[in-house]
């Protein structure tokens, strides 16, 4: 069995619930990282980028995209690899709209096969009913928090 390096002075279940996410969270985005540079040759972040614009029907504002995933370099990168395009908006000047190209597009078809494989094995490790508790105590507590 793994172990998770869990450390041994955590004062209460709270907080190793939150150490847990978080290293399962950290984990998760680094398996992907590696999973997505080593089969597409692009990084996690830009990969987000362009499932962002891939989900949105027409073109995307470049700061509605950066307000969803948080980084806007990236949109400059995936235009410069020629994986989607950036124009000013023709509502207004003052915003670009971002829109993938076909090969954006197949991109984006190739990481989400390669991730729902992915998930599918983190999935088969785990417990059904500990999957089900625990997205219902993560729901819960994310209820909680929000301002």
């Amino acid at each position: 069995m793994k172990q998770t390096n869990l450390p041994d002075d955590l004062p209460d279940e709270l907080a190793t619930l939150w150490y847990l996410i978080r290293r399962a969270a950290g984990l998760m985005d680094h398996q992907g990282e590696v999973l997505l540079r080593r089969e597409l040759g692009i990084s996690l972040a830009q990969f987000l980028v362009l499932s962002v614009v891939d989900a949105h029907p027409g073109p995307l504002s470049q700061q509605a995209i950066a307000d969803r995933v948080g980084v806007s370099r990236q949109i400059d990168h995936a235009a410069a690899a020629g994986l989607m395009t950036v124009r000013v908006a023709a509502h207004t000047r003052r915003e670009n709209a971002v829109t993938l190209t076909q090969a954006g597009t197949a991109l984006v078809r190739q990481g989400d096969a390669l991730t729902q494989t992915s998930r599918a094995a983190m999935q088969d490790a785990a417990d059904p009913q500990d999957l089900t508790a625990a997205i219902r105590l993560l729901r819960s507590l994310l209820k909680a928090l929000q301002p």
